[in-house]
């Protein structure tokens, strides 16, 4: 309860991602080892949802939901219906406290040539199309540790699990927002998601455990944003504030202190005093300090 209610109620967002992350990876597991009729019908619709098989399917209203809904929360399919990103979810969550996460810039090079090797797999059948996406990659790797036996497939999923659980335990969602193709579709669109995080700069006092706390390392204090095309809205970050400086929301918080705010230097500025004349000037040119008026003889 105590964590529900920190930072103003907004650690109610956590404990709801983490639910609804749970539920939908313990039914799609149930399914992929057919445990139980009814358990195994729900885990294959939720298969059914996921982005890139959809696409592959042609599923036009299964694609608009997801965009719809990209549009409106960011990237919420990455930390709630992704099996992949609750297996990551479950390894990052095995890291000692004292090892926090550190904000990093966003390698865009890096996520286009990804996905460009994925549309090209894709289109020439390269490889099956369940080991390019991460869902496919899920049901391998509960295949071949439900399943072993000495073959190919069995060794590229372990190696796949061991991949992912150690560079998740290492760096997050790095996978998610470098190799991923779904996770790189959904980061464009989520660039314009209308709910986001939004740091109160008034409240803020720079501790920097947000940042600490998010996986996916899109928390830049400098500017004092998140990367809403990485942010895979975990919500890890909201909990962790203890001056209830951070939330998930539509607002977008300016500063109420003007002299706080950064200013963009402009060919041609207006330099006023306290009377009611103003001269322009350079933007280079600086004020002198006044000078002292001449004693009187």
């Amino acid at each position: 309860m105590s964590l529900i209610l920190r930072n103003r109620g907004q650690g109610l967002w956590m404990v709801l991602r983490i639910t609804a992350e749970a539920a939908s990876a313990f039914f799609i597991t149930a399914a992929i080892i057919d445990a139980g009729v009814g358990m195994t019908r729900i885990g294959r619709y939720l298969q059914t949802i996921q982005l890139i098989p959809a696409a592959f399917a042609l599923s036009l209203s299964t694609i608009a939901v997801w965009i719809g809904l990209t549009l409106i929360f960011g990237r919420i399919y990455c930390s709630t219906v992704c099996p992949l990103g609750a297996l990551m979810d479950l390894a990052a969550r095995s890291r000692p406290q004292k090892r926090t996460y550190r904000y990093s810039r966003p390698a865009e090079w890096l996520r286009t040539l990804f996905l460009g090797i994925f549309l090209i797999m894709a289109v020439s059948a390269v490889i099956p199309r369940q080991w390019i996406e991460p869902a496919g990659i899920y049901s391998e790797i509960i295949a071949g540790i439900r399943w072993p036996r000495i073959s190919l497939g069995t060794a590229a999923a372990l190696t796949a699990a061991a991949a992912v659980t150690i560079t998740a335990w290492r760096r997050g969602r790095l996978i998610c927002n470098t190799v991923c193709p779904a996770g790189t579709i959904l980061g464009i669109i989520a660039r314009h998601s209308a709910m986001r995080i939004d740091i109160n700069t008034d409240r803020c006092i720079q501790c920097r455990r947000c940042e600490q706390a998010c996986k996916a390392g899109c928390i830049d204090m400098l500017s004092h944003t998140a990367d809403m095309s990485r942010c895979v809205v975990c919500f890890n970050c909201l909990p962790v504030c203890p001056n209830e400086a951070i939330a998930y929301t539509t607002r977008r918080h300016t500063l109420s202190i003007p002299m706080m705010q950064s200013l963009k230097p402009t060919p041609q500025t207006q330099i006023c005093d306290n009377t009611s004349t103003c001269s322009p000037t350079s933007s280079k040119t600086e004020l002198s300090n006044p000078t002292a008026p001449e004693p009187e003889p």
